[in-house]
């Protein structure tokens, strides 16, 4: 999965994307009251890894 992918499936699961720092490719993700960082590299492969952390932080 990419991770342009990948962030348009958590926003229509309902989170909440802000930018982590001015000119930052990271985003904070907000899930109710849990919260994970996304790197988001646009049309680069995600790791698997990377994709199971953020879920597990947003409870998903």
């Amino acid at each position: 999965m990419k991770y342009s992918e990948f962030r348009r499936w958590l926003i229509q699961q309902g989170a909440i994307l802000t930018k982590h720092r001015s000119g930052s490719s990271h985003f904070k993700v907000f899930l109710g009251d849990r919260q994970s960082i996304f790197p988001d590299h646009g049309a680069k492969e995600m790791p698997e890894g990377t994709r199971r952390k953020i879920l597990k932080d947003l409870g998903l």
